[in-house]
């Protein structure tokens, strides 16, 4: 399974980010693909998503051919040491039965819950989770939410608490959150910076 250019840039650009030389988030990336890709027949995709406070971020990599998915795995990564993040992992296969060894050894050697691997239960909403790449208008969104928390912060808020002040005016409006932060962002270019900073 090859990562595609977009998202290797993706990847790339968060890493730069992350400020970190022991970090290489497409390495990282493209050796989960090729180990799942060698331990499991006719892969068609895999998608890595996390929940961090109600935000959604997702990975993912597909083999960009055609070929419909017959059969599926779910894996909760469970992290004691992380409140408020969820992970999964979702692979979705082109050959039926080809998870069940794998789904068996990866919770074993993960030491996951039971209820940790689901077989084959997201075949029916292959087309809205596996898309190949979350498109710029989300990122863009989670972008813009991620500054005006940063707006918050400069006006004495914490992190939780923008974030919380954000949902909640998103929740009396009714309107997405990412809007809220747009109104935010909005209002702050005539005061923030302050003057003589």
């Amino acid at each position: 399974m090859e990562l595609q250019p977009r998202l290797l840039a993706d990847l790339s650009r968060l890493t730069t980010a992350l400020d970190s030389f022991t970090v290489d988030l497409a390495q990282l990336v493209d050796r989960l693909s090729a180990d799942i890709d060698a331990a499991v027949a006719a892969v068609v995709s895999i998608t890595l998503a996390v929940i961090v406070d109600g935000e959604h971020f997702e990975v993912s990599a597909s083999t960009g051919n055609d070929q419909e998915p017959a059969s599926s795995l779910r894996l909760t990564l469970a992290d004691p040491r992380s409140t408020g993040i969820e992970k999964h992992l979702l692979i979705l296969s082109g050959t039926a039965g080809a998870l069940v060894d794998f789904a068996a050894n990866v919770s074993y050697s993960l030491e996951l819950g039971g209820d940790s691997a689901v077989l084959d239960r997201h075949l029916g909403s292959v087309g809205e989770s596996a898309s190949t790449e979350p498109g710029a208008r989300e990122l863009a969104a989670v972008s813009e939410v991620n500054q005006a928390i940063g707006v918050l912060i400069a006006g004495g808020r914490s992190a939780t608490e923008g974030r919380a002040q954000l949902h909640r005016l998103a929740a009396q409006s009714r309107t997405p959150t990412a809007e809220v932060a747009r109104r935010t962002l909005r209002d702050a270019r005539g005061w923030f910076p302050p003057k003589g900073s």
